[in-house]
Order: C-alpha cells, then structure tokens, then sequence
C-alpha cells in the first residue's frame, strides 16, 4: 500500500510538466518540514492529513501547479506553522495570492462557526430555562420566553450575515483568480468526507451547519461551474449528514438496482463496443448509476406532493417510473467522431422523439459539451447515451479547473472558456449591484440561490444563443439578461416551440405575455416598444434578482422627482404628528447636513426620494429629525432648561377642526372621514365615534351605510353652516394612455398650482390604457375645476374627475 505523499507524486506526474512538478515538490518539502510532527489537537485532523488530502482532490481535478501548490500550504498557513512571506520566496507569489485570497476566507469560516456555537449553547440554555419555568407564574414566564425567543433571530441573523459575506468574498476572489474557488470546493470536499467518516466525533450542530451550506451553496456553485463530479458528491454527502434515514433508504434502492441492472448494462455496453469498432471509431464504453441525491430528487418529483413526507414518499416511490437511472457514456477523440457515434447509435436502436439534446454546438454557459440521446435500447427500456470527446469529458467532471490544465485562459481562451470566465467575472458586478440595492444579507444569500444556484433552464434566442435563467423565469428576466435597453423597453415576447401533430414535430409562433413563465428549449423573441417602459407592477413579474435591480434602477432615476415630492409630503405629515414640530419648515440646511450623515446618504433629497420610493420609513426620518432639536436645544438652553424643566422645540398651533353644526350646535369636536373625503356641498351625515368626536361622510359613503346598518342610533345631522377653511383631501381619477413620463408630468402641474400630492398609484387596465388615481391636499377648492382643466389638455390624458370612491369602466373612455 503506498503513502499519500507518493499517491500525491504519482497524481501530478501523470499531467504536469518537470518544471510544474518541480513547483509542487517544493510546496511539499515546506509541508513535510514544518507539519511532520503536529498533531491534530482541536482541529480534529493533523494540518499534513488536510494539505494531503486537499492537494489529492485538486490534482484529481488536473489543478495547475500553482493550485495544487496552495493546496498543499494552505493548511500549514491556516495553523500558523508558516507564514505567507516564507511561502512567497519558497515556492512562489502565484501560489501566495491563492493561499492569501484563501486565508481571508477561512477567517469568515472561524466567524461562522463561533456563531454555531452561539447557537447550540442558546439551544441547551433554552432547554433549561423551559424545564425552571413550570415552577414561575405567568408574568415571569412571558418575560423568559420572550427574551429567549429574541435571541434565536438574532443568531439565524448573524449566521445569515457571516454566509452573505463569504458569498460575496468568494465572488470577488474568484474574479481575480478562479483557482481560489477550485481551492475552496476541494477543501469543503475533504471536510465532507472527513464528516461522513464513520469515526468523526466532531459537534454535531457544526455538522449540520457545514452541511445545510453546503447543499445550498457550494454544491450549485460547484455545479455553476461545470464540476460535475465534484457537484454530487458533495450533494451525496450533505444527504447522509442532513438526511441519514432518507439516505440510506435511498442507497438501498439504488444497490440494489445496480445489482440487478449489471448484466443488462454489460450487454449493452458490449454491443457498443463492438458497433464502434466496425467502424473504426476508438471508444471508451461504459455504464454509470445515478448518484444517491440525483436518484432522491428524481423520486420526490415523480411521486409530487407525496414527497413532502418521508412515510408517503416510500409507499409511493415507484423506481419504474425513473428512465434515465441507466445511463451509459461513449468517449471518443474528435468532435466528428461524436456525430458518427450518434448516427450509429440510432442504428441500433430507434431514438425517442425531442429527447435528442447538441451541446456542442450549443454549450451550456458552464462550457459542458455533449451529445445527449434517449433511445429504446434492449428490451425496449428507455436509456440516455452521452457521447463527448476525452477532452469535454475532463471539462464536465472539473470545469473551470480544466480551463487551468490546457492553459484556456486569457486572450488565446476558448469562446467556451471566454463564457465561463466571463460569467466569473460578472458574479463580482453582479454582486455589486446586490449591495448597492441595500438588499439585506439575507435577501442577498436568498437571490444567490434563487438566481445562480436554482435548477436552470436553457432559452435561445432567434440567433441561436443560449441564455440559462432560474426556473419560473418570466421574459422580463429574459430581455434583461440579454441587454438592460433591451430589458427597460420590452413590450412582449414571441415564444417559438415544438408542437407535436399527427405529421410529426412543428414550430409555432406564439405571443405571450410578460409574466408566461418560460420552458426549457424554448426560442424568444423579445418585442420592444420605445414607449415602453419599467412600472412597478415588473417587480412583481420579474423572477430574478438581477431583472429586478434593473427596475429598481430604472424607477429609482426616472421616478426621482416624482419620489421627492411624495417624500417631501409623506415626512411633512409625520414631523407635525411628532412632539409640534412644523413639518417641512423646521429642516434647516444645518438639520439636512445632520440626517444625511446618520442615515448615510449623499443629499437631503436622496432621503426624499427613498421615502417616496417606499426605501426608507418617514417615521424614522423624523424620529431622527426630533432628537436632533433635543440635542440642539439641550446644548443652547441647558441653564434655562435646568430653571424650568422643560425643552422648547419649534411648534405651531394645529390647524382647526371643521367648523360644522352638529343637531343645530356649534364648536363641537369634528374630523372629516378619510374614507370618502367630504367637501362643501356634499350632502353628509354625522357619526358619533369613541373618543373622536363626530366623524362625518358623506351620505352615499358605503362605510357609512354599513356603520348605519348596524350602529343607526349612533348617526345624527350635521350641516356645512359656519365653515371654516382647513385643507381638504381631494381624490382624484385621471384616465390616460399609458406613456413614459406621464406621471412626472402630473405631479408638475399639481406642483405649479402649489398643491400637497399626498398619494399616487396607477393601474394599467391593459397595454394602451392606464388609470392614474392621486389624492391631494387643497385649501382653496375653486382651484379645482382650473386644475382639471390643465391636465386634461396634457398630451394622452383622456378625462380628470373627483373619484367618488365608484371605481369606473374605462371602457366608456376608450
């Protein structure tokens, strides 16, 4: 039995030149000299195990040089046995950039895993507490629970937090060098099997972390970039940790299967050997079972919503029903070779209709090239047949780090390589772009798994090019991932697919609407309009998060004016609720200056425009705002404010209530219902509510008619005599055709007659025709009519009117 270290040197010998192997050798000797004598003490494995292990699994992977080199150091750096600087000047700065980029990860790791810590102690503190509260009353109970019940989110937050920051530092590494994630994936690899060991006596809630991570994040990245092999086992192995009963219910079954399957697969792999030599084609033929997660997955689809539970999921499992647990893989030495294999094949034995799949003239965007085929092979049983070159093989199994091995990489790359790297390097921007839209970490962590890791399907464009987005994928997420000008100026989509008939497969041509979700192998046409534009609605139609941001983008420029006014009234309403300050008129320059520090932003219109964006509360704002005079005031006034006890803040007198006669009395207390917004001349009626005085409707309200069905004796007279003049709400419909800039358009107006828009919305009835309702704050309602006036005489406005609460068929306006 040989040693690790010679399976080590054996490994790299079989790719690497003299001059690699000498690099490697010269990490090795550093490895040897400084981890010989260490033993594993808290790590639980001995740091020359690790660098062993580790640099197997990237010259498994045919890593360069300078990667399984990293490999191999790494662990030594990790535990302080050497430092980068020695690591530089012995084996060189390429590997040192790795082992550092990979050190500035391991940080985060330690971070993670203290905060598992955190968690397993407050999950055996909780325990206890539970057991010492039966013996306290009700009150002390609450209190307990409700402490305890406060740290859980607080810690599923700060591992949350610790997850989105390693995503987003491995993104940037991986742009600068995609050897740092190769280096990743292999340690997280060996830290899997090590975990699976039957022997491993690591923490157990450690293990499901590493697990849960694992599955949803490094096993798709994995994946993402085109390693296969290194995909499921992963996938494998977070199933026997997270899983144990489902896993090995799952090994049963597919043993088992093997077993009776081997004599069929030898038969079948036999009769392709000899049809590829009859015609002189050298092949590599052999058969393969699908991996353990694969065959679960394939399982709990079969069976639906009976895979919920694991009980139902066993009674109705049928195997029989899983075509393609069989599969068999043709290697040959040129791409021509591929398609005389093919055409050979279906020779043998007939193909079946639309499962016929050419990723090498279209690649995956991983850069995985094939021929995939289903055939009715013997006994009419429906297996799948790959055939790929030697070389397509090696790059399914390890991806990205093959790139490294035939040195595909910079200007003389490949377009596959080109692709791969260049998606790489988008993660990075992409990334960027996350942040920039103050998404929470765990709605970064969230649409990382939505938009990258998801199962994804293949979409073509009418050129022949291959888009993958996440299943459910909309064709906004479509136009936006082709081009954002093509994204913001989408109209529709022509959806071109395979339609089975009576005289064989056929293309039809289909428009469809923004929110069809899209199929796999699909051809779009994306339809743009140069009146279209982004509304708010696309928010909720866009699948990913990178279509969304976009929007988001878009609205945040376009609507910005629009936002700030809507800001600006939203913040006036709360300042004056607010201990008496004057709204808008208390914000100096000097208090603007003050919030945009604390809440971090460039200009006091930025926050306006966050608030009216819905980005930011108006309620925090002013909050701010208020201890901003009570610190003012306790720097200018603390002698004065020591005499008297109190804290001037600027103030107002409130405006007055409506002055109506309630039953033939003046001078009572009275607010006007926000429900129906009445106004002088309105016929009305009073209620009488707890506590609010007389709220008063109008008599057609259906609040008010309801309120009187069940409450009639609480209703009296009220008449508009001795009126005062307070502000009115006033709501308003506009019926339009849907035009980009329309509503900044309106809220200039309203802005030109000096009037508050206290709210906007809009509802498009269909392509053409939009409904615009706003509600405003007026003092003087002879301006009214003027004001209707005005607008209806903007371009594509078709009527303005008073909305009475009815909504109205806009078919009347058409």
């Amino acid at each position: 039995m040989t040693s690790p270290v010679a399976d080590l040197r054996q490994q790299i010998r079989s790719y690497m030149s003299a001059d690699e192997v000498d690099m490697v050798e010269k990490a090795l000797q550093l490895v040897l000299e400084v981890c010989s004598d260490v033993v594993a003490g808290e790590r639980l494995v001995p740091p020359l195990e690790y660098a062993l292990g580790v640099a197997s699994i990237l010259a498994n992977m045919h890593m360069d040089a300078a990667g399984v080199a990293a490999g191999l150091v790494f662990e030594a750096i990790d535990a302080d046995l050497v430092t980068l600087e020695e690591v530089e000047d012995r084996v060189g700065s390429t590997t040192a950039r790795v082992v550092g980029s990979m050190e500035r990860f391991n940080i985060l790791e330690r971070k993670k895993q203290s905060v598992t810590a955190v968690s397993a102690a407050l999950s055996a503190q909780n325990l206890q507490t539970s057991a010492a509260k039966k013996s306290h009353d009700e009150r002390e109970e609450g209190s307990s629970s409700a402490s305890g019940d406060g740290k859980k989110p607080r810690v599923r937050e700060a591992m949350r937090r610790q997850q989105a920051e390693t995503v987003r530092k491995m993104f940037v590494a991986m742009a600068e060098d995609p050897r740092v994630v190769s280096l990743k994936l292999a340690y997280r690899l060996f830290v899997m099997r090590h975990m699976c060991h039957p022997e491993y006596q690591g923490d157990r809630q450690e293990m499901l972390a590493t697990a849960e991570e694992t599955r949803e994040i490094y096993a798709p990245l994995a994946g993402r970039l085109g390693m296969s092999r290194v995909e499921g086992e992963l996938e494998d192995l977070a199933f026997q940790i997270l899983e144990p009963d489902k896993f090995q219910w799952v090994k049963g079954i597919v043993e088992s299967e093997r077993k009776q399957w081997r004599s069929y697969v030898e038969s079948v792999c036999e009769m392709l050997r000899q049809e590829m030599a009859s015609i002189g084609v050298n092949a590599v033929v052999s058969g393969r079972v699908k991996r353990y997660y694969s065959f679960y997955r394939k399982l709990e689809r079969s069976t639906g919503e009976a895979g919920g539970d694991f009980e139902m999921l066993k009674a109705a499992a049928d195997v029989t029903q899983i075509h393609d647990l069989i599969a068999f893989r043709i290697l040959v030495d040129t791409d021509n070779e591929c398609y005389i294999a093919l055409g050979h094949v279906h020779s043998l034995w007939k193909p079946k209709e639309g499962r016929i799949k050419d990723f090498i003239a279209n690649p995956k965007p991983n850069g995985y090239r094939a021929l995939h085929t289903t055939v009715f092979c013997l006994d009419d049983q429906l297996v799948e047949i790959q055939i790929r070159t030697h070389a397509m093989h090696e790059m399914a199994e390890y991806g990205v780090a093959m790139h490294w091995h035939y040195k595909d990489i910079g200007d003389n790359a490949s377009s596959t390589a080109k692709e791969l790297l260049t998606w790489i390097h988008q993660l990075a921007e992409w990334q960027h772009e996350i942040k920039a839209a103050n998404a929470t970490d765990s709605e970064f962590v969230e649409a990382v798994k939505d938009d990258l890791f998801e199962e994804q399907i293949f979409i073509f464009t009418p050129r022949g090019e291959v888009k993958d987005l996440p299943v459910g994928s909309t064709p906004l997420d479509f136009a936006y991932r082709i081009h954002t000008k093509i994204g913001d100026s989408c109209a529709g989509a022509r959806v071109i697919s395979h339609v089975e008939g009576h005289d064989g497969d056929r293309l039809v041509t289909r428009m469809v609407p923004l929110d069809y979700e899209l199929k796999s192998g699909e051809i779009v046409d994306i339809v743009t309009n140069r009146s279209a534009h982004p509304t708010r609605d696309w928010l909720n139609i866009a699948r990913t998060a990178a279509a969304r941001n976009k929007i988001r983008r878009y609205l945040k420029i376009h609507e910005r004016d629009i936002n700030i006014q809507i800001g600006s009234e939203r913040l006036d309403r709360v300042l004056k609720s607010i201990a008496g300050l004057r709204g808008m008129e208390a914000i100096t320059d000097e208090v603007e200056n003050w919030l945009c520090q604390e809440l971090h932003m460039d200009t006091f219109e930025d926050i306006l425009s966050a608030i009216g964006a819905d980005d930011m509360r108006p309620h925090g704002v002013a909050v701010k705002a208020h201890d901003y005079f009570q610190q003012r005031e306790g720097k200018e006034s603390r002698d004065e404010r020591g005499e008297t006890g109190e804290l001037a803040l600027p103030t107002t007198s409130r405006q007055p209530a409506v002055n109506l006669q309630v039953a033939g009395v003046d001078g009572l207390l009275t607010r006007l219902a926000n429900c129906c917004c009445p106004l002088p001349g309105d016929e009305i009626v009073g209620f009488i509510s707890r506590g609010k005085g007389v709220i008063v409707h109008r008599s057609d309200c259906p609040n008010a008619m309801r309120l009187h069905e069940r409450s009639g004796e609480r209703f009296i007279t009220v008449t508009w005599q001795g009126m005062s003049q307070p502000r009115y709400h006033v709501p308003i419909i506009i019926f339009a055709r849907d035009r980009a800039g329309l509503i900044r358009d309106i809220a200039t107006i309203i802005s030109e007659y000096g009037l508050n828009l206290l709210s906007i919305g809009t509802n498009a009835n269909n392509r053409e025709r939009i409904v615009i309702t706003a509600t405003l704050e007026i003092n003087d309602l002879e301006i009214m009519p003027r004001l209707f006036k005005r607008l209806e005489k903007v371009k594509d406005i078709l009527q303005v009117e008073r909305d009475m609460g009815r909504r109205r068929v806009t078919d009347a306006q058409a």
